[in-house]
């Protein structure tokens, strides 16, 4: 009998999104068919699985994922940040893009990225119009989201 539950559902497009990723549903019936293209210089995109712990409540943010999406993407303007912030850098540059996204809107910095002291960051990377800049299409294919699971309250496999 096939499981039709909403946890099934819920499992079934996690193990879609992830498929082809390091975080790939190796048993999943449903999962994605293609597979991605080698990455070279640049952490790989798509979709990565992350632990509750993962995710800082208060900032709205999974600070690790964005400081590595940060380091794969723009490492020379964030080392220009950290000579002026040192070891501060992290926190105050999380600290300072929670900001924007409540101010500005989270479509809106990721469109537009932020600034933090004189250094521009971008927090993903659209399209290229062509495949004429292999640049462009290496930070483009370095975007990647993050899947995970948050519960409020009290939280079960049963759910």
């Amino acid at each position: 009998m096939i499981d039709i539950s909403e946890k099934d559902f819920e499992q079934t497009i996690e193990c879609t999104l992830l498929s082809g990723g390091s975080d790939d549903c190796p048993d999943s019936f449903w999962t994605g068919r293609e597979k991605p293209r080698p990455y070279s210089g640049y952490a790989p995109g798509g979709y990565r699985r992350r632990k509750p712990e993962d995710y800082d409540r208060a900032l709205c943010l999974d600070p690790g994922a964005v400081i590595d999406f940060i380091y794969a993407t723009q490492p020379k303007e964030w080392e220009k940040l950290k000579k002026q912030h040192g070891s501060e850098v992290k926190a105050r540059f999380l600290r300072r893009l929670a900001g924007e996204i409540e101010k500005r809107g989270t479509l809106d910095v990721l469109r537009k990225g932020i600034k933090d002291s004189g250094c521009k960051f971008q927090l993903a990377y659209f399209k290229p119009v062509s495949g004429l800049n292999q640049e462009l299409q290496k930070l483009y294919e370095a975007n990647f989201f993050t899947v995970c699971k948050i519960c409020i309250g009290v939280c079960n496999d049963q759910q």
